[in-house]
């Protein structure tokens, strides 16, 4: 069984970016579940938290967020990368890769490894 950090860029200064990309995690993170193995969805978790602390600006909220990635990140084996337009530009995809790629885990393009989680 493997255990898979998902990531995706996330931030977007157009709300309804924003809640595709959410979209796209959950639909991502069933199909994992689904094909039998363990999935941690940041974005999954965090959107609908992130509603509540409108009080924080962007930085804040990441500061909020980065010892709570760091923990379910170590309880990861790998990370896959939602591939969707803006993953290259993410800081937050970025840092979560390089957490991967410095332990020497699996670190894979979703468009890469989709057919390995059909059901």
């Amino acid at each position: 069984m493997r255990r898979i950090f998902l990531a995706c860029p996330y931030g977007h200064t157009d709300p309804a970016v924003v809640e595709r990309r959410f979209e796209i995690c959950n639909r991502v993170a069933a199909q994992i579940v689904r094909s039998g193995h363990i999935v941690f969805s940041q974005v999954s978790m965090s959107h609908p938290i992130n509603g509540h602390l409108g009080d924080l600006d962007k930085a804040g909220v990441g500061a909020l967020w980065a010892p709570v990635d760091r923990a379910f990140m170590e309880a990861m084996t790998e990370i896959v990368v939602i591939d969707e337009p803006g993953w290259r530009e993410s800081a937050g995809v970025s840092r979560e890769m390089g957490f991967f790629r410095e332990r020497n885990q699996p670190v894979q393009l979703w468009s890469e490894v989709e057919h390995e989680f059909a059901t």
